[in-house]
């Protein structure tokens, strides 16, 4: 019993003595909690982030047992070494209050927590430097990794931010975002004017993104909602920077972890190029665009499912993933369009989006292009952006509409792996065959090595004439192949230094009388063709093959024989300024007595080629080469000066050996 007793008093005597040490501790909070806390912010904090943290204004604190105040003023976190801003953090006045009595049983509970003019400056430099990085956890487990449990994060009443700033500056992404923040935060019952669901909180904020107007705006359920990870969490995301917008309406599984999203994205705006800066995915340059669909996300994996909606004058659907997991950002996607627009595909090779679905400024550009001299664009590829993301994408386009060509449809695959970026397979049907191939461009290096390799195959003569009178006169089929490798940021560029080979060829056909003669050669033969039914002529053989050095076109066969007449002769085109120079020898198999016997001549630009007779009145733009514009450059336009004969004729199986393009279609 004594010892009993004796056992009881020392259990006593401690329990009282920890019960004095703690009425001390509070009464020494009390009394010293300004000084105290001042200590704790500036020693530790600072110790705990390798940075100075320093409180340089007031502190007070006023204690009662159900809600304590706390105002502290001018608190400033200094910035990472060798960065240009003093400060990463300011704030010019923090509010908050808190419940002690939780602090017994390890708690902590806020009531309402105000932050008037909060500073934050982030900056990155290179991937692996930036100013978050805190040199006092390099060598902790720093993971970044939220609790599973999210009661263990503190229970906040009403957090509210007046005047905020945020700067974000981003090297390696190029980006440059300048926000100004205020939220409110919503009492109980009252509903949200962005959402139809209870306002919990609600964010604003305007500012400018790489010198382009940005706007957002968000609201979700309550803070307290945060810490249940069972319940989903409703949130409304509105992004506007300049014409760019998007908007996000859902609901997060774990909106602290984001393991899942089950939500409605819609975005539209001028120029999907512009979404590389909320992205960081490349895109061609595009006119503008209204898509909607279903955003979801598991694990490090974002879908975009089941979207639809408009590009320019096309339609486009599918679905496409994107994971963040990995080193590299890696895109995956499926897209359809039944009727692709051709005027929406010049982003592709560098020209602005044309025609009326064309914002203003793309019309404008397109506009300078049509007046500028030159024939090829000469826009560089954002190498940056190439070397940002990877990508695998696939667009098939049921029809192409493209007026006055005989484009069909296209399948194309978009591989982009470590800043190479390969069109393979390429295949475009058109004219009843086929354009296919590859091409291959290497960004990783500042001038980018390109290679093309394409067949022509089977393309219908008939096609190009599709709609005129000239159809039921002219046919036949014709291939070819093109293999040039080049150095250069622009399709210009790249052409301009190319090395390689071009062939065409055609060997059986039709073509009508009435191009052959009217082309003020031989007037006698073509008036009666003007006033009487038209006829045709047998296309016996038809080769241009080319050697190409350093962006130069050089022809080694250039032969269009036909039952009446043969044309040879030699062409060269230099690629670096677009000139075309050429002298050829029209010989007629019959005679005439109103028929030129005097070579064509070919000059001028590839944008407006002149052919005429030598000594003669150069004719600008034939009929021929109108129908058929450059595609078929450079014999073309030069068929209209086609002879009427019979007797003299090519040997074209020697020709089309010689050229080294027996598959490439015929």
């Amino acid at each position: 019993m004594r010892f009993q007793s004796i056992r009881q008093h020392k259990v006593l005597t401690a329990i009282v003595s920890f019960l004095i040490i703690i009425l001390l501790g509070i009464g020494c909070v009390i009394f010293f909690s300004e000084s105290l806390v001042r200590w704790l912010a500036e020693t530790k904090a600072s110790e705990a982030l390798g940075r100075e943290v320093s409180i340089e204004g007031e502190l007070n604190i006023d204690w009662h047992w159900t809600y304590t105040a706390v105002s502290i003023e001018n608190i400033r976190m200094e910035n990472a070494e060798h960065y240009p801003e003093p400060d990463m953090l300011t704030i010019e006045n923090l509010d908050f209050t808190f419940k002690p009595l939780k602090l017994l049983v390890g708690k902590l509970e806020f009531g309402e927590i105000l932050l008037i003019k909060p500073y934050l400056f982030l900056e990155r430099k290179t991937e692996e430097d930036a100013n978050w990085n805190f040199s006092a956890a390099k060598n902790e487990d720093d993971s970044g990794a939220a609790p599973d449990d999210r009661h263990e994060f503190p229970v906040i009443d009403r957090l509210e931010l007046k005047d905020g700033k945020l700067v974000y500056r981003d090297a390696t992404k190029d980006i440059n975002l300048d926000l100004d923040l205020n939220s409110v935060s919503g009492e109980g019952g009252e509903k949200s004017e962005l959402t139809n669901f209870e306002k919990g909180f609600e964010i604003f904020g305007t500012g400018s993104l790489q010198g382009e107007k940005f706007e957002i705006e968000a609201a979700g359920a309550s803070l307290e909602t945060l810490r249940d990870t069972t319940k989903k969490f409703p949130l409304y995301l509105s992004i506007v920077m300049g014409s760019t917008k998007a908007s996000i309406n859902g609901t997060f599984e774990d909106p602290v972890k984001l393991t899942g999203i089950d939500a409605t994205l819609l975005v539209s705006g001028d120029n999907m190029a512009d979404l590389f800066y909320l992205t960081a995915i490349p895109l061609p340059p595009t006119p503008p665009y209204d898509i909607e669909g279903q955003l979801t996300k598991e694990g490090g994996v974002w879908s975009y499912n089941n979207f639809n909606g408009k590009v320019g004058g096309s339609d486009l659907s599918g679905s496409l993933s994107y994971d963040t997991s990995g080193e590299r950002g890696f895109l995956r996607a499926d897209l359809l369009s039944n009727v692709l627009n051709s005027e929406d595909l010049g982003g592709f090779i560098g020209l602005p989006p044309s025609g009326e679905n064309a914002a203003p400024e793309q019309q404008e550009a397109a506009a300078r292009k049509e007046a500028s001299p030159y024939l090829v664009p000469d826009v560089p590829l954002e190498l940056k952006r190439l070397r940002t993301t990877d990508l695998d994408v696939k667009l098939h386009a049921k029809k192409i509409d493209a007026p006055g060509l005989p484009f069909k449809g296209m399948d194309v695959r978009f591989d982009l792996q470590n800043g190479v970026l390969k069109l393979d397979p390429l295949n475009i049907i058109l004219a009843d065959g086929t354009l296919d191939g590859r091409v291959e461009i290497d960004a990783q290096q500042d001038v980018p090595p390109v290679s093309l390799d394409l067949n022509i195959r089977d393309l219908s003569l008939e096609q190009f004439f599709k709609g005129t009178r000239f159809e039921a006169t002219t046919k036949g089929i014709f291939g070819g192949k093109i293999v040039l490798a080049g150095v250069g940021a622009s399709l210009a560029e790249v052409l301009a230094s190319s090395d390689g080979n071009l062939a065409i060829i055609m060997a059986g056909g039709q073509v009508s009388l009435l191009l052959v003669e009217a082309s003020d050669l031989d007037i006698g033969q073509a008036l009666p063709l003007f006033f009487g039914k038209d006829k045709s002529t047998e296309i016996r053989c038809a080769v241009a093959d080319f050697d190409i050095v350093d962006g130069l076109l050089s022809s080694n066969t250039f032969i269009i024989d036909t039952e009446d007449s043969l044309l040879s002769g030699a062409m060269k085109i230099d690629m670096s300024n677009e000139v075309i120079r050429a002298k050829l020898d029209a010989k007629p198999k019959d005679t005439s007595l109103l028929s030129a016997q005097t070579p064509v001549m070919v000059s001028g630009t590839l944008k407006e080629p002149e052919v005429g007779l030598e000594g003669k009145k150069v004719l600008s733009q034939g009929t021929i080469a109108v129908a058929l514009g450059t595609l078929l450059t450079p014999f073309a336009a030069i068929l209209p000066f086609i002879e009427a004969g019979n007797d003299r004729t090519a040997d074209c199986q020697a020709l089309i050996n010689n050229a080294g393009i027996n598959n490439a279609g015929s």
